[in-house]
């Protein structure tokens, strides 16, 4: 009869104590949730602040047209177009480094911005937060997830990180109309303390693994390659309203960035140590919530855009009562996110994503039909009512179905990859809805229609195109979500416990990119 040496009894106990000992959960999680969210609200508000302070800023420090245009752009654009190099940043240094590191570069930029006086130190500003939120978004999901092993965990923790990022939009929104006669600096100062506190927070209760990985990526070939590319792809989104889409500088960088894209796969293929993996487009999971994203972000983005030119072009509505008018879909956030994150292991992503975009087929079904003259109670409420549930029923389940399949090692990665197709999804959505929005019109113009009437049959035809983005989505949810819980296809007890996270904040922040260009459409 065989028997094992004490040795080997003894290396088999270590190494069964040092697995349950990894097994176990970080008693302080929830408070890490807590830290997290709380620079995702900070971000959140921020971006909503700038989308509504646009006017204001033009007249304190004396910025062009083009000025303010793009202190809306240079943020979105360096924040997706840098998304990946920082996800691989905090796989390959440490996300919680990478976390801090962004962290503070975005609370100094924020306190720059509130200190510029020319249109050249806030656009550097702008850009600069930018930078700092392309590092801090996929540490900070990556960090998510490492502290939520258990799938149920994570889909609760994902169900406050989706409440807290649409409330903090809706708050910001009602910043905004509040101090848009005020001082607009605190738009960005408020970030400093907030950004202090969290900093403080973070370094005392984040305590994660050095990584396993070498240090910074030797990819230098494919970080240009996919920086540039998608640096130039966000920019040829954001600018095709101003040159239009037949321009040669919005070709030229739509082709350049497609060219440096595939050169970027090439690269990929033949790397030792590549900046993205090429076996993550070769999962089910990460392509269908990637495509889920960037399809829920290209929908419900222009929403966010073009309702408030409605409101304020037709209906005469302040800043601050648009802002208010949002509240229902804070409230439908507050108190469904937590049941939906409930839920969610029962019905498993699939059904929930599903009933999103029904919900928000009600929403942009109505807003097809958009009346010239209308009340709060009888349209504007079961509108953003609608608008709300689907949110919730929509964010939720993409990012559970993206890192699903995702390993540890990938974490950042796997979050960036989500994160970038949501700015390319927001971006993209509200491009091609403003396209259509000034070519109606433009139309109706010169068929002597009024501005006001000129303007709703606009925005009912830019709301139309929105349900091509909610077919597709549908059409990703029932043939690329799997059926079932939270847990990946053929995994045994435990085996969806390992990965990444993502969220829905980007759709917000990518929300200013095109904000500015409601002036010239109105």
């Amino acid at each position: 009869m065989k028997t094992d040496s004490a040795p080997e009894r003894g290396v088999a106990a270590a190494g069964a104590s040092a697995d349950a000992a990894a097994a176990q959960p970080d008693p302080r999680r929830w408070w890490v949730l807590g830290v997290i969210s709380l620079a995702q609200f900070v971000i959140a508000i921020d971006s909503s602040v700038v989308n509504v302070m646009g006017p204001r800023l033009k007249d304190a420090i004396g910025l062009s047209t083009t000025g303010l245009q793009w202190v809306m752009n240079i943020y979105v654009l360096l924040f997706g177009g840098l998304l990946l190099l920082g996800g691989r940043l905090a796989d390959v240094i440490g996300r919680r480094v990478v976390f801090l590191a962004g962290l503070t570069l975005f609370t100094l930029a924020s306190l720059g911005a509130g200190l510029a006086d020319s249109e050249s130190a806030l656009l550097t500003a702008r850009a600069l937060q930018g930078i700092g939120a392309a590092a801090l978004s996929p540490a900070s999901l990556s960090i998510l997830v490492t502290v939520f092993p258990d799938a149920k965990e994570r889909a609760k923790a994902f169900g406050v990180w989706g409440a807290v990022i649409g409330i903090g939009a809706s708050v910001g929104t009602i910043m905004g109309g509040a101090i848009v006669n005020a001082d607009w600096r605190w738009a960005f100062w408020i970030n400093v303390p907030v950004g202090l506190i969290v900093g403080a927070a973070a370094v005392a209760l984040i305590k994660l693994p050095k990584p396993s990985g070498e240090r910074p990526p030797k990819d230098l070939a494919g970080a240009v390659t996919a920086t540039g590319g998608l640096l130039l792809l966000v920019y040829g989104i954001v600018t095709s309203n101003d040159n239009g889409w037949s321009d040669w500088r919005t070709l030229g960088s739509l082709g350049v960035a497609v060219a440096l894209l595939i050169a970027f796969v090439v690269v990929e293929g033949r790397s030792a140590a590549p900046l993205v993996p090429l076996r993550l487009f070769r999962s089910r999971s990460v392509v269908a919530g990637s495509l889920g994203e960037f399809l829920t972000a290209a929908l419900m983005m222009p929403i966010f855009f073009l309702l408030p030119l409605w409101m304020q072009g037709v209906l005469d509505y302040s800043p601050l009562q648009t802002g208010l008018a949002y509240l229902p879909v804070s409230i439908a956030l507050m108190t469904l996110a937590p049941l939906a994150s409930e839920l969610i292991g029962k019905t498993g992503p699939r059904n929930m994503y599903l009933a999103g975009t029904v919900a928000l087929a009600g929403c942009v079904v109505m807003l097809t039909r958009m009346p010239v003259h209308s009340g709060y109670w009888s349209f504007l409420l079961p509108v953003t009512a609608l608008f709300g549930v689907g949110l919730v029923f929509c964010l939720i389940p993409t990012p559970v179905v993206g890192t699903s399949e995702a390993t540890d090692e990938d974490a950042g990665t796997t979050s960036a990859l989500l994160n970038a197709s949501t700015q390319i999804g927001a971006a993209f959505g509200i491009a091609i809805a403003v396209t259509v929005l000034n070519n109606r019109m433009a139309s109706q113009a010169a068929h002597g229609a009024t501005p006001h009437v000129a303007l709703v049959h606009g925005l009912q035809a830019a709301f139309t195109v929105l349900l091509v983005f909610l077919a597709l989505s549908m059409l990703t949810g029932i043939f690329g979500f799997r059926r079932g819980t939270t847990a990946p296809a053929g995994a045994e007890d435990g085996a969806a416990e390992t990965p990444v996270a993502r969220s829905a904040e980007h759709a917000v922040a990518a929300e200013p990119a095109t904000a500015a260009r409601s002036e010239r459409i109105a």
